[in-house]
Order: C-alpha cells, then sequence, then structure tokens
C-alpha cells in the first residue's frame, strides 16, 4: 500500500483508509514501523497501553495528530513532539485511536494496529 492514494480506484482507497491492508499484532516492547510506504491508520487497544516514553513513543504522519486524554480533553501528537506528547497516558482497553502514524513502540499492552 502506497502513503498516497492517486493510484487506486476510489473504492481501493476507501478500503486502504479503514485498515483493510492488513493487521499486525503487537505485545512486545520494540520499535513497530509500516513497511512498504504504508501507514498504520488505526490501533486499538486490547489492554490498558502506554506507549513508551522515548522518541519512538508514536510517531504522526503530517502536521498533527488528535487524541483525547483520560480527562476528556484534546492533545495533539506533531510530528516535532516524537511521540513525546503521549508519555505516561493510558490508553484503555476496548479504545481505538484513527489516524496516520509511521511507527509506534509500546511500553506495556498489547494493541492490534491496522495498515492502510
Amino acid at each position: 500500500m502506497a502513503i498516497g492514494t492517486h493510484k487506486y480506484t476510489v473504492q481501493e482507497a476507501q478500503n486502504a483508509a479503514l485498515g483493510q491492508a492488513g493487521s499486525i499484532f503487537v505485545a512486545g516492547a520494540g520499535e513497530i514501523t509500516a513497511t512498504n510506504n504504508s501507514i498504520f491508520v488505526a490501533i486499538q487497544f486490547l489492554e490498558d497501553t502506554v506507549f513508551d516514553s522515548s522518541d519512538d513513543g508514536l510517531k504522526a504522519v503530517g502536521d498533527r495528530q488528535s487524541y483525547p486524554d483520560s480527562t476528556g480533553t484534546c492533545k495533539n501528537i506533531s510530528v516535532d513532539d516524537n511521540g513525546a506528547v503521549v508519555n505516561s497516558e493510558t490508553f484503555p482497553a476496548g479504545m481505538t485511536i484513527y489516524g496516520r502514524w509511521l511507527s509506534f513502540k509500546l511500553s506495556s499492552g498489547k494493541v492490534i494496529a491496522y495498515v492502510g
């Protein structure tokens, strides 16, 4: 899957945006990087999960991704933050976040990351 969807029909592009290019189960602490010019379009949390506090925590594509914190306040993840904004935030089991991420690294928890 290419990051740009200009090579696909409208239906193929919509399928890619929904993560129909595959998924990966992650339970370890190593950095996970999307391959073959793909990205992660959704991350589903199977357990309460914390991203690593290093620069590899959660790397967004583009200028900004947002997610709600535990108080319902919106926080932004920018490329310059290198995922640092998600330090020590616990994403609860059952939550799914949607966006465009190049890579991530877990400190704890288990996720399914969907490729698009």
